[in-house]
């Protein structure tokens, strides 16, 4: 198939700008990575050093012109840091969530210990004190001692004083027989309700607001609960506690939707970043004022103006690489190529090559070399010409065209075809270079008579 052709190209340079591309979206993701990971306290030096050297080796792949294994590793890479990132944050949330219920749990034990003891004469100053801020929600790091004796405080009644000897010989006797009183089956056997499944649910909620987004962020929501827990009337308590699980689900599904689209804007601005030639500070400027509280329609804007950037930036200068490589291409294998001719190609769509070695004849190089396909065909530079070499000059093109192929391989590129027709199943085209044009008109000047 030596006729005209359609063919793709790929040129070395436009290889190498994806696996830059595919690695300022990994170091964009190792960066990601490391931050949530030390915020969260999940992370240890030998994973750094782990996650950094997986880095070195995967960019030594572009150095060793391992082109596909990288195209093909960093994507892998990059899941594998998001799928890690979310294990983590998953731990953290759970062990947070135990931390509040254990909390929870503490406040509920020393309310039932000082109803259990209140009216009682023998009970100590700083236990009661202790175990009422406790029921307030204080967070005191003895919790477990206070309550234990508090309970201990509460099986030594003083009603035993008022037993005579008899009695209490046998009050002793029935308490050597019995099991000794344990804190946690009395809490059980006089816990009233069985612990509201939305608590749970609310208390995961805001620990993995409070971790996610800060404190302060998690403050209204807490003392939202505060105040839905201290409603004495069920029915308005239970509509505050669904109301409360609902707003904080929503919260944090729109926060993680809001990480996720303002990463993605961030990945496209380091690309821009790494083009400012194109003149894009006023667009890097607005991406950098974005976070989290950003609305959802102004970061989508952004990300899509950002994706145009970027892909009129690649197209222009693939386009140029590939222009520039069938050029080189052609002139090794002896084809006339003059300054200018790659612009001229830009703007025209199109170049005729001649070659002295075959004289009348050339090569035409057309098509939009934007979207890598592109239009190559043997041409007759002539009509007056014997069209019985037509034939010969389509079955040299054939040979030049291999030499070619396997020349832009040799550099670290692809031509390949897509469509071809075979020798002589269509004429040979004729076409006039800008040179031939320029002779010709000049031929067709009548000098003025001189009367």
């Amino acid at each position: 198939m030596s006729g005209p052709k359609v063919v793709r190209i790929v040129t070395r340079e436009e290889i190498i700008a994806i696996c830059e591309g595919h690695l300022r979206l990994l170091d964009q993701a190792v960066a990601r990575w490391e931050a949530q990971a030390e915020g969260l306290g999940q992370m240890s030096e030998q994973e750094r050093t782990a996650t950094r050297a997986r880095q070195a080796r995967l960019r030594a792949l572009l150095t060793d012109d391992q082109f596909r294994e990288l195209q093909k590793a960093v994507p892998i890479e990059i899941e594998h840091l998001r799928r890690d990132q979310l294990a983590r944050e998953e731990r953290a949330v759970r062990q947070a969530t135990e931390q509040r219920q254990h909390q929870r749990r503490m406040q509920e034990n020393a309310a039932l210990l000082l109803k259990a003891l209140s009216g009682r004469t023998d009970t100590a100053p700083h236990v009661a004190q202790a175990l009422t801020q406790l029921a307030d929600g204080a967070q005191l790091a003895n919790a477990e001692q206070l309550l234990a004796q508090g309970f201990a405080q509460l099986s030594s009644s003083n009603e035993a004083q008022t037993l005579d000897e008899q009695q209490h010989a046998l009050a002793q006797r029935l308490k050597e027989d019995a099991p000794a009183p344990d804190l946690n089956t009395w809490l059980a056997e006089r816990a009233q309700t069985i612990r509201d499944p939305r608590l749970q649910q609310i208390d995961r909620h805001i620990a993995e607001l409070h971790l996610l987004q800060g404190a302060a962020r998690a403050l209204p929501f807490v003392q939202a609960l505060a105040r839905a827990e201290a409603q004495p009337q069920a029915q308005q308590r239970n509509l505050l506690l669904d109301s409360l699980v609902i707003e904080l689900a929503d919260n944090n599904r729109d926060f993680q939707l809001s990480r996720d689209s303002l990463a993605k804007l961030h990945d496209l601005a380091n690309g821009v970043r790494a083009h400012l030639d194109a003149g894009n500070e006023v667009l890097l400027e607005k991406v950098s004022l974005c976070t989290t509280a950003t609305s959802q329609t102004m970061v989508g804007e952004l990300t899509s103006h950002c994706e145009a950037v970027l892909a009129a930036h690649v197209q222009a200068h693939a386009a140029l690489a590939r222009r520039e490589a069938m050029l080189q291409g052609l002139a090794e294998l002896g084809y006339e190529v003059r300054e200018g001719m790659t612009t001229a190609w830009a703007e025209s769509g199109k170049v005729v090559l001649r070659k002295p070695a075959t004289p009348g004849y050339g090569v035409e190089l057309g098509g939009k070399a934007e979207n890598g396909r592109l239009q190559v065909r043997a041409v007759a530079l002539s009509h007056d010409r014997d069209t019985q070499r037509d034939k010969d000059i389509e079955t040299i093109w054939c040979n030049e065209f291999g030499r070619l192929q396997a020349m832009l391989e040799g550099h670290g590129s692809e031509l390949l075809i897509e469509r071809a027709m075979g020798v002589g199943e269509t004429p040979l085209k004729e076409v006039l270079t800008a040179e031939d044009g320029d002779i010709a008109a000049a031929a067709q000047i009548v000098p003025q008579q001189v009367v």
